[in-house]
């Protein structure tokens, strides 16, 4: 179990620089502000995801991996689709100090890196 959480979790980090992430409509982002919400938005859930796999641990029933393997992959489609659409003028860099989202994306990849290497 923590190999295939790892693996996840690694591909989840390397792809990654509130609402359910699965309901993300990535082509409406329009702003470099929203973008990074939208991109937050999943790296809480990786976040969580985790979490949850932590809790289940290394004795998590086949199904139980399966599960949390589903949701990472979904979730890591969900980040490359944010990625590829929020570029140049959409890119978080481009988001003005008054997007709050652009002052928290550090501290959440930070949280993120964290996360994982308490596995």
């Amino acid at each position: 179990m923590r190999k295939l959480v790892m693996v996840f979790a690694l591909g989840a980090m390397l792809g990654s620089c509130g609402s359910d992430a699965a309901d993300i409509d990535v082509a409406s982002l329009d702003s470099p502000c929203g973008c990074t919400e939208a991109a937050i938005s999943v790296m809480d859930e990786m976040i969580a995801l985790v979490a949850e796999a932590k809790d289940l641990g290394e004795d998590a029933s086949e199904d139980d991996q399966k599960d949390i393997t589903a949701k990472g992959e979904a979730l890591q489609a969900k980040m490359t689709e944010i990625e590829t659409k929020c570029v140049g003028d959409l890119a978080a860099e481009k988001a003005g100090d008054d997007c709050e989202a652009k002052k928290n994306l550090p501290k959440k990849m930070e949280e993120y890196g964290k996360a994982l290497s308490g596995m």
